[in-house]
């Protein structure tokens, strides 16, 4: 399964923003340098999430972002699907087969639902795990690297 860099860039953005935001103003230039990746692209990221009610963004020289929801409303599964697509067809990039050829001819069909499956179940995982489960599991982090 394909997923791009920009899924994992997303929640690391938005596990900043929840952890951040309340102390301090939070931007896509603070965002990138913890993310070690361009503003440019942050802001990308960050203008899929405003478009999907995940994160709301204010322009200008007071501008920063924070939580559109409470981080437990707020799964991996939205994430993904914010930034990445769930069509099974664009996930799972098939070759061309050859329709005189017994299995070329039927291997699309043998294997597409099995395809459907895999995104099925990744989204039943997906859905599980809460922006506030990943808070409280960086909590812990924190916590016992401290000791």
């Amino acid at each position: 399964m394909r997923v791009s860099k920009r899924f994992p860039l997303a929640v690391h953005s938005l596990l900043f923003v929840a952890v951040l935001s309340p102390k301090r103003r939070v931007t896509s230039t603070l965002v990138a340098e913890s993310t070690d990746s361009n503003p440019v692209t942050v802001r990308n990221i960050f203008l899929n999430l405003s478009e999907n009610g995940l994160l709301i963004a204010a322009a200008g020289k007071n501008g920063g972002v924070r939580l559109a929801r409470e981080p437990k409303e707020i799964t991996l599964w939205d994430i993904y699907q914010a930034v990445e697509t769930n069509d099974v067809e664009e996930i799972f990039k098939l070759h061309e087969t050859n329709s005189d050829c017994p299995v070329g001819k039927n291997f699309y069909q043998i294997l597409h639902p099995h395809m459907v499956s895999a995104v099925n179940a990744m989204k039943v995982n997906m859905e599980q795990v809460t922006l506030e489960t990943l808070i409280d599991e960086l909590k812990a982090l924190l916590f016992t690297s401290e000791k």
